[in-house]
């Protein structure tokens, strides 16, 4: 496990540098309001597509414990049902928004994420960490080479973004071995699958919707689009690049060693883990603190200078990343007991206290670039919170 960890934080490491770069050319080739715009309507794509991100847990717990066949003929059928429901609310959304894209890029680029994540999750399932490993880096290499063959476009980012989606289907349909028979099965027999899907699903939907939503939240009570732009450009490419190197690997690689440990009833490798956890969060908290005294600089130098202001956003986030890395090792404990009830709770509560928390201060009229941020942070902290308390729960 510390061997896939390494190396998956590693490649996430070389990702998110190759899309901070990149990002960092955009914000000077692409007008900064444009740009932020852009990156809101992609908020728009990935509120939908989070409501499947439930399968690919239930699927991994499945693979292990289950007829995976029978599991495998109601997914397809499901997904595919799930992607033409979602898609007309999808479409429904954004008649209601007011963006000047055309409707197809909507329709291709959520058809072609779905697609991607269906494949993403199946190989999940089956454990095929060496093709995981290298799926986000492909996505990264197609995007900038969209980008260079489609410069003479005006829609070139829209290109951009379906050739990484594109890329990363042909990868995991080469490389992935993802053949699998069909074994007829009553919806009975795997209720409990899709109980967990659904319930996981909608975990993920309320984890995401309050960051997919902050940036549409944000335009609809402040018509600021100079810090719109600073939040996604800047703040959220750093923050969440952040995230995805110390966070998301807790996510993808521990999960199915946790999932497995709780199976055994080796109870006490988890608590191993998170002791030593602790520790590593603890050095990380410091570190994050002693960085906030830099990022003036950092930013400055790599960003135009209208990007400047936006380290103060940024510093009032940053402490925050190691109780969003706990929450994720917490809710993989829950889940691995099948308690996707008690994670999802977590979600919501995050959610709710991002609206109500971003109501109040803009209705105290607290700074717009304030507001969002302390709101994020109210948000990721009250969900570790309740995870910290659930995990006492159900891990005595």
């Amino acid at each position: 496990m510390k061997k896939l960890l390494f190396s998956a934080s590693f490649i996430t490491i070389l990702v998110m540098g190759i899309n901070f770069l990149f990002k960092i050319y955009l914000s000077y080739k692409i007008d900064k309001n444009e740009l932020g715009l852009f990156y809101t309507f992609m908020d728009v794509i990935s509120v939908g597509i989070m409501l499947f991100s439930g399968f690919k847990d239930s699927l991994v717990v499945a693979y292990d414990n289950e007829d995976f066949e029978k599991i495998f003929f109601w997914y397809k059928r499901i997904f595919w049902g799930l992607v033409l429901i979602l898609m007309g609310g999808e479409l429904f959304y954004y008649s209601k928004l007011s963006f000047n894209y055309p409707v197809y890029f909507l329709i291709l680029l959520f058809l072609a994420n779905s697609y991607m994540i269906y494949l993403s999750y199946l190989n999940a399932a089956f454990k095929n960490y060496k093709v995981m490993l290298f799926e986000n880096l492909v996505m990264s290499i197609g995007l900038i080479l969209g980008y260079f063959i489609f410069s003479f476009s005006k829609y070139v980012l829209f290109f951009a973004f379906l050739t990484s989606y594109m890329g990363r289907i042909l990868y995991l349909k080469i490389f992935g071995n993802l053949r699998l028979k069909e074994k007829k099965a009553s919806f009975l027999e795997v209720k409990n699958f899709f109980k967990n899907s659904l319930l996981s699903s909608l975990m993920y939907f309320f984890s995401g919707l309050f960051v997919s939503l902050s940036a549409i939240t944000f335009l609809y009570f402040y018509d600021n689009k100079d810090i719109l732009s600073e939040y996604h450009v800047v703040v959220r490419s750093i923050f969440f690049s952040l995230v995805a190197i110390f966070v998301f690997p807790l996510n993808t690689f521990t999960f199915p060693h946790i999932s497995k440990f709780i199976a055994e009833g080796k109870f006490y490798e988890i608590l191993r883990i998170e002791k030593k956890l602790f520790r590593y969060l603890f050095i990380f908290f410091i570190l994050l603190i002693f960085s906030t005294f830099f990022t003036k600089f950092g930013i400055e130098l790599v960003f135009p200078i209208s990007y400047k202001e936006s380290y103060k956003m940024l510093n009032l986030m940053l402490p925050f990343l190691p109780f969003i890395a706990y929450t994720t090792f917490a809710l993989n404990i829950l889940k691995g007991f099948n308690r996707f009830d008690l994670a999802l709770i977590v979600r919501i509560a995050g959610s709710l206290t991002f609206f109500m928390v971003f109501y109040f201060l803009f209705k105290i009229n607290v700074t717009p670039n304030k507001t969002l941020i302390f709101s994020l942070d109210s948000a990721f902290f009250v969900m570790f919170l309740i995870s910290f308390i659930f995990r006492i729960k159900v891990l005595k």
